[in-house]
């Protein structure tokens, strides 16, 4: 039987951390869709969909990230009072690492809590809506909904307490990826029926496939 959670304020995770080696070393995050980075685009998208509090988390281009959400928070981005952000002293440890360094940010206790790529360029607003609704209306004894394509896993994710605490109690190296594998009864997948979930940018080549493929165009 489904139970319909809906109290209480929201959090996310950003994942920012990574090193973009085979983007050339560049921040991935920092990529602009219509005049917009990445990174702050989902952070708007998070806050329309009445996420409440964002953490951030950095690791290898933190010194060109960190200024560019001080300049958000600065200029009043619909969110930024309540937006956060850590640097991961060792983000080549695993994105384990780097999510205990967003999750510490984030107020207990939460209604749910997101995990979004700084990546998806495809993100839309119905689509982190329908992750949060699956987690509201999930049936008992699930504790992480994961947005599915073509049987390819993407995000966000949304957990609630139960895997929050186990990845802040995780051994370096391991997180939501490991949690799953060992739990996975209470794992629940949603069907996305289309790429934005899973689509993210990791080369040039990819760049070039999401404006030839879907007429989305990236810019430094």
């Amino acid at each position: 039987m489904a139970a319909d959670r809906t109290g209480g304020p929201w959090g996310a995770v950003v994942m920012a951390a990574g090193a973009g080696r085979r983007m050339g070393g560049v921040p991935k995050a920092l990529l602009r869709r219509e005049g917009e980075p990445l990174l702050l685009r989902q952070i708007r998208l998070l806050h329309e969909c009445g996420v409440a509090h964002v953490a951030v988390a950095l690791g290898h281009h933190a010194p060109r990230l960190a200024p560019v959400l001080a300049q958000a928070q600065a200029g009043r981005l619909p969110g930024s009072a309540r937006l956060h952000w850590a640097v991961n002293p060792e983000p080549d440890a695993g994105p384990g690492g780097s999510l205990r360094c967003g999750l510490a940010l984030l107020p207990q206790p939460l209604a749910g809590v997101l995990v979004v790529l700084g990546d998806q360029p495809l993100l839309q607003l119905q689509d982190v809506r329908a992750v949060m609704q699956a987690w509201q209306a999930r049936g008992a004894g699930i504790e992480l909904v994961v947005p599915v394509h073509a049987g390819q896993p993407g995000h966000p994710l949304a957990l609630g307490q139960a895997v929050r605490t186990a990845v802040m109690q995780a051994p370096a190296g391991q997180g939501v990826r490991e949690w799953r594998r060992a739990h996975a009864g209470q794992v629940q997948l949603l069907d996305c029926g289309h790429i934005r979930c899973t689509a993210d940018v990791d080369t040039p080549g990819d760049v070039e496939r999401l404006q030839r493929e879907h007429g989305v165009q990236l810019h430094w």
